[in-house]
């Protein structure tokens, strides 16, 4: 028989709650007494007191802790341990990761920051699953509201601002729930609204030395047991991300444990195990339930040996593949960024539904103001946005700031400029001990080294100052960003055409992790790989390579949600290598900058080519030969407009080129092109790799490739060929 020992969180209090206990530790208690500036055992007593989450919290953990030495005076070890929300710090100490005045001091910041938070609620949903809650939430376009505890199929807490909760509740109530309680709490807690509450917890968090729990303790974000290298992370993700509690207990069941004791007060974590018991079944046939939890000193000779003559090999998870910092920093689920070529493909419809899914992503760069819903979407639900250098850049970022966008993408081929930098560092501050922070993140795409280090270097000190001097950033902004890159991330794509290095991405990315490994700033720079990744093997060999996430371009572009019209996707579903040419593009043409575009069913990469041959030979539109000329105005320009423009007949023939290139790119709302016989679809690596891996299976058809589905597909599948591939070990099961 295996056992887990389980403590509640915030709501289990009741009258009298810790009698007996603090007689029989007076050692801890008086611990406790000290920390708080008042004896335990009032505050306990006190219901006035413990109407404050500042007094609560603290008295909550004392008394698990305190339940806990008594249990184990008289029991063995249980085989795991588990928390619901604070109870998670007490399970945390019962497992030996820190001593008990240090948890009490973490769960007594924890406290100060969230009783500082106003303006939220929390709903608890009695008798609808939280499958159903989620459609409803998305017909009643209540995405402003998370899901704050999973603790059962009919049981779950709904997180976010108090209005929107409070409004949800009648909606909820039609749809069949039994009960819609508002909870007495003014904080949206385990929801989007807590991540500035998480960055200042997760300051104090950094001053801790975590040791390796003694006991598996089960983390309530990713319903798998801590180690000790991540426990700061998880407790700083623990603010403002869901109680997974259902996952848990099925997580335990699976590990083949049958009894649940809960140390503290209440009873309701004993109840939902009974349910749990009565309706999951152990998934012995998966990989990750063929992994027992690891024996403990106190399981006994006979396990201990088992398990060292097992042989083994450890299960990669999805979940844990690429960067768990770089997944923090986006609130995601998977290393995995959908985004897009810069065609207006990729828009907030798309972003909705991969954030929904658990993915960062990043809309395309917008010609103009960005799309309102996109930016209220992007600062409310957490996606980002893409940003190209020019002369609207700079009122880009403003509507950015403007609707509390974190994240952007930049495709900034010639490094950061003054536009970019703003944003960066608008609002950066230094932390309690004086480190630099910026609040904004920056994840640019790079196609050399060269370019790399433009972004790893703080900003220039003359544009620094010009910043300044125009109020783009104030003094003290300005001074925390010469201490920091200008990327927050970067992501490995393609070279262009003006780089003769003979490097792809693949072999790019290890020379560029390792400049990014001595970035300034404490906190690390993420480098993953763009456009290039669409076979799992691909995606086995970016994070064996070293990966910290992957970003998918046109697969995002083939997406159901995509703005590309039906033939477009059709006909991208199912292109292969020789569908797709290197084509002059409107960006550098200058340079002779190809990109690679789709070639079936247009004429654009022919009328392109021959179009930057003229714009070689002549520089003026009016030198070309008169034929020519007339050619292509009635053929390829269809209209007099780029000549009738200018007066003088003084034409530059890189304006003609630029305006055909533009226009072949242009598409009606729908996503049908302006041009139809030479329209121009880029089309990157990553979705010809994909069509021919995906050729026969259900994911070959366009409309079932929702950016769950690819994510889920590629991911899933590497982490089995890395878990395959690894070598066996002999030694316990970790």
């Amino acid at each position: 028989m295996r056992t887990v020992w389980a403590f509640p969180g915030q709501g289990s209090q009741r009258k009298d709650m810790g009698a007996g206990l603090f007689d029989r530790h007076p050692e801890e208690a008086a611990r406790a007494d000290a920390v708080l500036g008042r004896p335990v055992r009032d505050l306990a007593a006190d219901r006035t007191a413990l109407r404050d989450t500042r007094v609560l919290q603290p008295v909550l953990y004392t008394i698990g802790a305190l339940a806990y030495l008594d249990r184990a005076a008289r029991e063995p070890q249980p085989d795991c341990l588990i928390g619901h929300s604070l109870g998670e710090y007490t399970a945390l100490y019962a497992a030996g990761a820190y001593d008990f005045e240090t948890g009490l001091r973490l769960v007594v910041a924890r406290a100060e920051i969230m009783g500082r938070a106003r303006g939220g609620g929390m709903l608890a949903v009695v008798g609808l699953d939280v499958e159903r809650l989620r459609a409803v939430m998305r017909r009643e376009g209540a995405g402003d509201i998370d899901v704050a505890n999973h603790n059962s199929p009919v049981q779950t807490v709904l997180s976010g601002p108090e209005d929107s909760v409070r409004a949800l509740a009648p909606v909820l109530r039609r749809e069949g729930a039994g009960k819609c309680v508002l909870l007495h709490i003014s904080v949206a807690a385990h929801s989007r609204y807590m991540a500035r509450a998480a960055d200042e917890l997760g300051a104090v968090l950094d001053t801790v030395t975590f040791r390796e729990p003694r006991v598996p303790v089960i983390s309530n974000v990713t319903a798998r047991p801590h180690r000790a290298e991540e426990i700061a992370l998880r407790l700083r993700e623990h603010m403002c991300r869901g109680v997974r509690w259902w996952d848990s207990l099925a997580h335990l069941i699976d590990q083949g444990v049958t009894e649940l004791v809960e140390l503290g007060p209440g009873s309701v974590l004993t109840k939902l195990w009974a349910t749990a018991r009565g309706e999951l079944t152990p998934r012995s046939k998966t990989p990750e339930a063929a992994a027992p939890v690891a024996p403990t000193a106190t399981a006994g000779p006979e396990a201990a040996t088992a398990g060292a003559t097992e042989r083994h090999r450890l299960p990669t998870a999805p979940e844990r593949l690429g960067s768990a910092l770089f997944r923090e920093r986006y609130r995601t689920e998977l290393a995995w960024v959908v985004s897009g070529t810069g065609d207006g493909a990729v828009g907030e419809e798309v972003c909705r539904t991969a954030r929904e899914a658990g993915l960062a992503a990043f809309t395309d760069p917008a010609r103009g103001a960005p799309d309102r819903a996109s930016l209220d979407g992007a600062g409310r639900h957490g996606w980002g946005i893409g940003l190209r250098p020019g002369t609207d850049a700079d009122d880009q970022v403003t509507a950015l700031l403007a609707h509390e966008v974190r994240h952007v993408e930049a495709g900034h081929p010639h490094g950061p400029d003054a536009a970019l930098v703003r944003f960066r560092f608008t609002g950066a501050h230094r932390g309690p001990g004086g480190a630099p922070v910026a609040v904004r993140h920056v994840l640019a795409r790079v196609t050399g080294l060269g370019q790399a280090t433009a972004f790893l270097r703080p900003p220039a000190p003359a544009l620094l100052a010009e910043l300044v001097r125009t109020g783009g950033l104030s003094a003290r902004e300005a001074d925390v960003a010469r201490e920091l890159p200008v990327a927050s991330d970067l992501a490995v794509q393609a070279p262009g055409g003006w780089h003769d290095d003979g490097a792809d991405a693949y072999h790019l990315l290890p020379s560029v992790a390792a400049l990014a490994a001595r970035a300034p700033g404490s906190e690390p720079v993420h480098v993953g790989l763009c456009g290039v990744v669409g076979t799992p093997e691909q995606a086995a060999t970016a994070f064996a390579l070293g990966a910290a996430f992957l970003v998918a371009t046109s697969l995002s572009a083939c997406a159901p949600a995509a703005r590309l019209a039906v033939s477009f996707k059709d006909t991208l579903s199912r292109a292969g290598d020789d569908d797709v040419i290197w084509a002059p593009t409107e960006r550098h043409a200058a340079l002779g900058v190809p990109g690679r575009v789709l070639r079936r069913g247009t004429l654009y990469p022919a009328r392109a080519g021959l179009l930057h041959r003229l714009l070689r030979a002549h520089r003026y539109f009016a030198d070309v030969p008169a034929p020519r000329r007339r050619h292509i105005e009635e053929h390829l320009l269809g209209t007099r407009e780029p000549v009738a423009g200018r007066a003088d007949g003084r034409l530059r023939t890189d304006d003609v080129f630029r305006w055909y290139a533009r226009e072949t790119a242009r598409r009606t709302p729908a996503g049908d092109p302006v041009r139809p016989l030479d329209h121009q679809v880029p089309c990157d690596p990553d979705l010809t790799h994909f069509n021919h891996a995906a050729a026969g299976t259900v994911l070959a058809a366009w409309p079932t490739r929702t950016p769950a589905a690819v994510a889920a597909h590629l991911l899933t599948n590497a982490a089995e060929l890395l878990t395959a591939r690894a070598p066996e070990r002999t030694g316990a099961p970790s």
